[in-house]
């Protein structure tokens, strides 16, 4: 399989991963290094794109805590499957937006994760997702438990270093190229200089480096958002990098169906709900009336399948479905929601 990948051991471990594949018979992987009270960190990466591999790193933790294995499947304590697991696991997966929006996005019908533990420690995820609807049955999912203990050990601290190396992302689900995120350093008071294949587009408009600006200025960890350029919805981490307003800038360009067909303003909208806003407040900040801003409602609470507005904001909050800006979600009002999830 000659999708690249992104691992923590110069491509030890990613080639070793692919070894499995003949066995596993996955369509694509992600291990992931969780120990206790530290942040995760993807070891190796093969066939997610960069926005599922994200998406699987910081959803699938907040829904299913350590020890669900033996929680939801008490009889053989097997890793859990789509297609081999009860009825309500699989519609309660099912459902979710790491499913909805990213690995069914990316055209993954069946998947399977694998608790990792070393000599009783917790140590992370080995996550496989595969485009056949039955590919992780009874003997594939035995198979995954004998081989956790091994890719357990390649968690350990002693294997695992600190330089990652990033690849773009691989082909998709129709064997076309998914585009890879574009990488931009910022200096404040200088020029960009480009990191990736191309620039990212939009770093130069006003309003966006505002937002860059107000990011260095709160002083959180990192900011996940969207941004609109060109007819395009874009997804974007900002990080901040030292102590002198320094910033990596990554963005990538997602399709509508990806941000559940809201349109421009229904994105605005729910921005400002993210972040508590009412329905007059909203109105007022957009120059819109209330009785728009409740149509918009409406629509957004339909297009994401919730009932309530919390439902729709927490959804929102997860994918980091918002556009930061003075209107509609300010920076300091972001971070202070974001803080606790991505610590600097």
């Amino acid at each position: 399989m000659g999708n690249p990948a992104t691992d923590l051991t110069r491509g030890q471990l990613t080639r070793a991963v692919r070894l499995l594949q003949g066995h596993v018979h996955f369509d694509a992987a992600l291990l992931i290094h969780q120990p206790e009270g530290a942040r995760s960190r993807i070891v190796s990466r093969v066939g997610y794109s960069a926005g599922s591999a994200w998406a699987l790193q910081h959803l699938f933790p907040r829904d299913y805590e350590v020890g669900f294995t033996s929680r939801l499947n008490p009889a053989d304590g097997l890793p859990l499957s789509i297609s081999d697991v009860g009825g309500t696991v699989r519609e309660e997966f099912t459902r979710t937006v790491l499913f909805e929006q990213y690995l069914r996005a990316e055209g993954f019908a069946d998947g399977m994760t694998v608790e990792l533990f070393d000599g009783g420690d917790y140590v992370g995820l080995a996550h496989f997702s595969a485009r056949r609807p039955d590919a992780f049955a009874a003997p594939q999912r035995a198979l995954a438990r004998d081989l956790s203990g091994l890719l357990a050990l390649a968690l350990r601290p002693d294997q695992v270093t600190e330089d990652i190396r990033r690849a773009p992302s691989s082909a998709g689900p129709t064997g076309s190229a998914t585009p890879a995120p574009s990488t931009v350093y910022v200096r404040r008071g200088a020029r960009t200089r480009s990191a990736g294949p191309v620039d990212v587009p939009f770093v130069a408009e006003a309003a966006f480096v505002h937002v860059m600006d107000d990011v260095v200025a709160c002083g959180v960890g990192e900011l996940r958002h969207l941004w609109w350029h060109q007819g395009t919805w874009y997804r974007v981490t900002l990080s901040p990098l030292g102590d002198f307003g320094d910033l990596r800038v990554t963005a990538w360009p997602v399709t509508s169906e990806q941000v559940w067909h809201l349109s421009r303003q229904e994105v605005r909208v729910l921005s400002g709900l993210v972040v508590g806003r009412t329905d007059a407040a909203i109105a007022a900040g957009l120059e819109l009336s209330p009785r728009t801003v409740h149509t918009h409602m409406v629509n957004i609470r339909r297009k994401l399948g919730v009932d309530r507005r919390t439902e729709a904001a927490a959804r929102a909050t997860a994918t980091a479905t918002v556009v930061p800006g003075p209107a509609t979600a300010p920076v300091t009002e972001l971070a202070r929601i974001y803080r606790d999830s991505f610590p600097r």
